[in-house]
């Protein structure tokens, strides 16, 4: 069980939780195993009735994922009819 605590600082709740981490070859297969993620999620959520809500990262960095999200929809038949995504980047 998780456990968490309020931040008294902040207000907001401090959770502790174990994060899982893989380390890939390349940035490519990186991507191509973050896509098929994502893909069984837009899925899973299709055969629920379900959107899908995805919060996406600008810039340069998931051009690698967004290619292969592309090819899963163009080659695989990946729908994307059940997402909404929201895209955001810091800049300052």
């Amino acid at each position: 069980m998780l456990k968490s605590k309020i931040d008294k600082a902040t207000g907001f709740e401090k959770r502790f939780e174990n994060i899982n981490t893989v380390v890939f070859e390349n940035s490519g297969e990186a991507s191509k195993a973050v896509a098929k993620e994502i893909a069984a999620l837009i899925q899973l959520k299709q055969k629920e009735n379900k959107p899908c809500i995805l919060g996406l990262a600008t810039g340069s960095s998931p051009k690698g994922l967004y290619a292969e999200l592309v090819r899963l929809h163009k080659e695989e038949g990946l729908s994307f009819k059940n997402v909404i995504s929201f895209n955001l980047d810091e800049y300052y």
